[in-house]
């Protein structure tokens, strides 16, 4: 599986805040397959690459099981002063075996973190099925405020484009931002970022979950970026699946270029 280097202000790594890490782990094991291991802090790897972790929430009935976007910083310190400048809020800052990490909220309370890795490789496992392929933040609640909040903390380049943006590297997208502010389905939700996960068939995706105790919410269905199902999980976080290719291994092209010359 290849990896790709991400770039300071990219989403790098996310968490599920989950108040049964076990069942969690256990629903996107057989639905993703992932290998997790460990104990307090379980990590999903998909072949050796890591890729997520699962985080037990505390008990608390005011809380829901979430997906967590966390951005690289090569400051964490540096970030988490923007983030208090700009009106959001610090919720905390911990040195653990990925690194150094903070958890945020933006001016309206969507969640969100930033992450300063342990080491000097910042490389990622994404873009294929099992593994990250889009980050999207959904603004609800001061939706355009929100929107530069993030892009001014980040400095990131955004292009408009009829209520769409998207945020570019080098000209090549890396995520999205919708502002979905006075929406009557979404009332009283402060916003919040959506991890999409990459299957090689939405369809066959669909029943898995279903099977192994989730249930669909929206979809399968087409969209700009492929075939798309919204999944809630076993303990209630939702998360949106993706079907994309998967990719072709060189060594394979090169043994079936040999093999025709």
């Amino acid at each position: 599986m290849p990896a790709f280097q991400a770039l300071e202000g990219m989403p790098y790594w996310q968490d599920l805040a989950t108040g049964d890490a076990q069942k969690s782990a256990y629903f996107y094991s057989k639905l993703l397959g992932w290998d997790v291991s460990g104990d307090a802090y379980r990590i999903a790897r998909k072949e050796g690459l890591p890729v997520a972790g699962f985080i037990s929430q505390l008990e608390d009935p005011t809380m829901t099981d979430a997906w967590v976007t966390y951005f690289l910083a090569r400051d964490v310190d540096r970030v988490v002063v923007g983030v208090d400048k700009r009106g959001g809020s610090v919720l905390a800052v911990a040195d653990v075996s990925l690194g150094r990490m903070a958890l945020c909220a933006d001016p309206a309370g969507a969640v969100f973190g930033v992450i300063e890795p342990a080491g000097e490789d910042q490389f990622v496992a994404a873009g294929e099925p099992g593994t990250p392929v889009w980050h999207e933040y959904v603004a609800i609640d001061r939706g355009r405020e929100c929107i530069d909040f993030y892009a001014e903390l980040f400095d990131w380049e955004v292009e408009e484009s009829e209520g769409y943006f998207v945020v570019l590297a080098d000209g090549a997208p890396f995520l999205g931002m919708r502002d979905e502010s006075g929406s009557a389905d979404l009332e009283g939700v402060a916003g919040f970022w959506e991890t999409y996960l990459g299957v090689d068939n939405v369809e066959l995706a669909a029943r898995r979950a279903a099977e192994l105790g989730g249930e669909v919410l929206a979809g399968p269905e087409a969209s700009p970026f492929g075939r798309l199902v919204v999944v809630q999980d076993t303990t209630g976080a939702t998360v949106t699946l993706c079907e994309v290719a998967t990719p072709v291994n060189e060594d394979e092209l090169d043994e079936a270029e040999s093999l025709l010359r």
